[in-house]
């Protein structure tokens, strides 16, 4: 988390409406506290046991008075920290959003342990008093007071912070200070806000994502990475979208990669496979290789001799099949940090065009006697258990096909895939992998395992 904060009348607020216009989510901690006042009744009857009945008010508190705490009691401010503040900092905690305006800061330490950074801020004293006056209505006094309070924290505030401190002049136009705060935020060109994520995704299911980006480059790649990771914002690389279930991605959604097919068609001209009987598959090569798709026999680790990749630093890292630690529908990509997959380098078997092209017919006719590829799908829900009969045969024995949730149906073609029938939400289809995986457990006992990816953007990295 980042802090905005400085004293009043020095344009907080509209330094935060900027950074929620880029995207970001911004708590207003006095705002926030003041809720908390109006909301737990614990909270409020603790502070009326100490300060009386004054303090608080139909609202919750009684702002004013509060105010003349701060420039008339200091020993009671020191009681209402101790109420008031541990409570507050464990509930801006757990909405852990991107910035807080607090001008709270100054006196809870606790919370300012939690920043990342600190965007102070400033302001001349004219320029402050005349917002101060236009807010009140000419009714400047208490405000002028805490205003001085202020102030006259903030360089203690400054010099004990470990946050690294960046300073706001705020004494021109909203214009210059928007352009400030937008330098600040340094987003990079590529990155779109509040993009849907239905039409990226083979389930048409999704909600949106805070951000977006489609890099063209390994520089455009580095410099996306570079700024999430000063803001600590959650990322997820995208593919085509064909083993994905999104709900709304509060973080960076990185879509990016050449398709499978490409590869498997290009190879197929140059009497190159060994691939071939992966074609259908409708993902990216980055994609495939993260999760070593594979079908009738082969899978993509057979043929990689190296892959290369970016790091969430920006670092590019190349390894061998070795290293990659490929496994059934696994690699080293699935147990680290995101890492976007940029190339790869691939041993093919030569074989004759027309048996390369045979191999593809062939899958490709299965694919569509097989699998419901007239409604959107996201490809197999469960891996198939180790040593026991495939997961859509454990699915079927269930009598689980045609078994619906909302517009998400256990396909009536092959168990082990989800359809959506039209109007499906990622809720739905949550809902009813639920209840597949506890019926298949309850009447044979085994666990089934998702291969499907719900992408999660509740933690920031």
């Amino acid at each position: 988390m980042i802090a905005i904060t400085g004293s009043i009348g020095s344009g907080k607020s509209f330094v935060s409406s900027v950074i929620r216009e880029a995207g970001f989510e911004v708590i207003d901690a006095d705002a926030f506290a003041h809720e908390l006042y109006r909301k737990n009744t614990e909270l409020r009857n603790k502070i009326a046991q100490e300060f009386g009945n004054e303090a608080i008010d139909e609202n919750g508190i009684n702002r004013k008075f509060v105010v003349n705490l701060i420039s008339d009691a200091p020993k009671k401010l020191e009681i209402l920290e101790n109420i008031l503040y541990p409570v507050l900092t464990a509930e801006i905690e757990k909405i852990n959003p991107d910035f807080v305006e607090a001008a709270v800061l100054y006196k809870c330490p606790e919370l300012e342990k939690k920043m990342k950074g600190i965007w102070m801020v400033e302001a001349k004293e004219d320029a402050q008093q005349e917002r101060i006056a236009e807010r009140n209505r000419g009714n400047t006094t208490w405000s002028y007071n805490l205003m001085q309070i202020q102030k006259s924290n903030s360089a203690k505030f400054c010099a004990s912070t470990s946050a690294k401190t960046k300073i706001i002049e705020n004494n021109s136009t909203k214009d210059e200070c928007k352009k400030q705060v937008l330098e600040l935020l340094n987003i990079p060109a590529t990155v779109q806000k509040d993009i849907s994520l239905k039409k990226f995704t083979t389930f048409k299911i999704g909600g949106n994502a805070k951000f977006f980006a489609e890099p063209k480059d390994i520089e455009e790649i580095q410099a996306l990475l570079a700024w999430r990771k000063e803001f600590e914002i959650p990322y997820f690389v995208l593919g085509h979208g064909s083993n994905v279930l999104f709900e709304d991605y509060k973080g960076l959604v990185i879509k990016f990669g050449n398709s499978l097919h490409s590869l498997i068609q290009d190879a197929a001209k140059k009497c190159l496979g060994g691939l071939e009987k992966l074609e259908g598959i409708p993902g990216t090569i980055g994609g495939a290789i993260f999760m070593n798709a594979g079908a009738h026999g082969q899978q993509i680790s057979d043929c990689v001799k190296s892959v290369t990749s970016i790091n969430e630093s920006g670092e590019i890292i190349t390894r061998t099949k070795e290293e990659c630690e490929f496994s059934y529908r696994s690699s080293i990509f699935k147990g680290i940090e995101p890492e976007i997959i940029v190339s790869a380098e691939f041993d093919f078997i030569h074989k004759p065009k027309e048996t390369i092209d045979m191999n593809r017919k062939e899958v490709l006719a299965w694919r569509r006697a097989k699998q419901p590829l007239q409604y959107p799908n996201a490809g197999s829900i469960f891996k198939n258990p180790a040593g026991q009969l495939s997961a859509g045969a454990l699915i079927e024995s269930c009598g689980l096909k045609g078994c619906a949730v909302g517009d998400a149906q256990v396909s009536e073609l092959h168990a082990n895939f989800i359809v959506n029938k039209g109007n499906a939400t990622a809720e739905d289809v949550k809902a009813l992998m639920e209840k597949i995986a506890k019926t298949v457990k309850d009447v044979h006992g085994v666990e089934l395992s998702a291969e499907i990816i719900c992408p999660s953007s509740s933690s920031k990295m």
